[in-house]
């Protein structure tokens, strides 16, 4: 199957995914109405007003990436980004010429009615083979189908301001999530697809009603089992 036959079922896959939930007063009450990500791929999705969001991901090779945010009310949100490499495991913890990057999300707006919201925001730091987002602007729809409950976002982010080229410069990104229970959240994505065929992602979390998630995320999944690999992560809304 060549890549893009796979692209053209992932995206499709995205938008018909079965995986599902209880109904969205349930899904409300979880950490899932606090999800900012769906493994990499940013939502539509803010803070309730003045809420603090703490993400941490440990990633191959012992990195470490930690995410602060804060929100002044239910559109805006500010926070910081910070990574270092090889800090699990032996060896020098080493950073990158730039390892601490700013995060703006403010949501444009958001219809109850049609579940559509739409966000625009500002995240530099990537990981790994992970690329950053940039600038980007993103669209989310809730679905809400006989009980089930899904959330599809999507979007275009720019990580380059001179001399662009679609190709190399512009991170393209689709992903679904959806809540199986008020503690258990999945979720599929498809991360920068314009830029070497992407990376196509799942994650799995369990949420405590304290605002405590944890998450495993699998990455790179149609690049064969040498270049799979795993990121857990750890979230705290409070």
């Amino acid at each position: 199957m060549n890549g893009k036959v796979k692209r053209a079922l992932l995206l499709a896959a995205l938008f018909v995914m079965p995986t599902a939930g209880r109904a969205a007063e349930a899904v409300e009450q979880s950490a899932f109405s606090a999800n900012l990500e769906v493994s990499d791929v940013p939502t539509a999705s803010t803070l309730y007003a003045r809420m603090f969001h703490l993400n941490f991901r440990m990633f191959p090779a012992g990195g470490v990436l930690a995410k602060a945010a804060a929100s002044f009310n239910n559109s805006l949100m500010l926070g910081v980004s910070f990574k270092a490499n090889n800090v699990i495991g032996s060896g020098r913890v080493t950073f990158d010429d730039d390892p601490v990057q700013a995060q703006v999300r403010l949501r444009v707006f958001s219809n109850q009615r049609n579940g559509l919201s739409a966000a625009v925001g500002y995240d530099g730091m990537g990981y790994g083979v992970t690329r950053e987002h940039g600038l980007y602007g993103v669209l989310g729809k809730d679905l809400d189908a006989a009980g089930f409950y899904l959330r599809a976002n999507g979007g275009l982010g720019v990580v380059k301001f001179r001399e662009i080229d679609a190709h190399r410069d512009v991170n393209a990104f689709a992903g679904i999530s959806g809540a199986l229970s008020e503690e258990f959240l999945v979720g599929l994505e498809y991360d920068d697809f314009l830029y070497h065929d992407g990376s196509a992602n799942a994650m799995v979390g369990y949420a405590w009603d304290v605002g405590l998630r944890i998450e495993l995320d699998f990455k790179s999944l149609f690049r064969g089992t040498r270049n799979h690999y795993r990121v857990l992560k750890i979230l705290y809304t409070f």
